[in-house]
């Protein structure tokens, strides 16, 4: 992601270098990568890779969730895949909520018709954020979990763009 976007209390933007330590001690959290195919448990610096020798963001599709000025997630705003992450310091305050719903205006205004996403089964507080905002089951499935090392049920998502997008 190239642009930033700005919520009320958030600023969605590309990843710099200088958020590496704090993304670090986010995603070494359980509770957190517990819920993520693709983080590794325990997670340490050797498994960051946000951006390459020019400080560039290795991951264009990812944007970081910034609260007054501090790294607490990530979202990537794409119509093939929307996924996401809070940091638990950060639970229970609506930061994803307002994220994943900021990340949806964004994919709708790139000119998407629909937006797939998909969560662990008992991932409840993400599934009630898709919820919120519309998204319907499409099915299910197994998908591995890094950080449990196991395939865990998976639920997938769909949100079709409101008529007014799709003209």
């Amino acid at each position: 992601m190239t642009q930033e976007i700005t919520t009320e209390r958030l600023v969605l933007r590309p990843f710099v270098a200088a958020d590496g330590p704090e993304v670090v001690r986010l995603l070494n959290d359980y509770s957190v990568s517990k819920w993520l195919a693709r983080v590794p448990h325990p997670f340490g610096i050797e498994d960051l890779r946000l951006v390459d020798e020019a400080d560039r963001s290795r991951w264009p599709d990812l944007a970081a969730i910034c609260h007054e000025g501090s790294v607490i997630g990530a979202v990537s705003p794409r119509a093939e895949h929307l996924g996401y992450w809070i940091g638990s310091d950060f639970w229970r305050r609506g930061f994803g909520s307002e994220a994943v719903s900021a990340a949806v205006r964004f994919v709708f205004q790139t000119g998407a018709r629909r937006i797939m996403s998909s969560v662990f089964e008992g991932n409840i507080a993400s599934h009630r954020i898709l919820k919120r905002l519309g998204f319907e089951e499409t099915g299910r499935s197994l998908a591995p979990c890094l950080a449990r090392g196991e395939d865990i049920p998976n639920v997938d998502y769909c949100l079709h763009a409101p008529e007014s997008e799709r003209r």
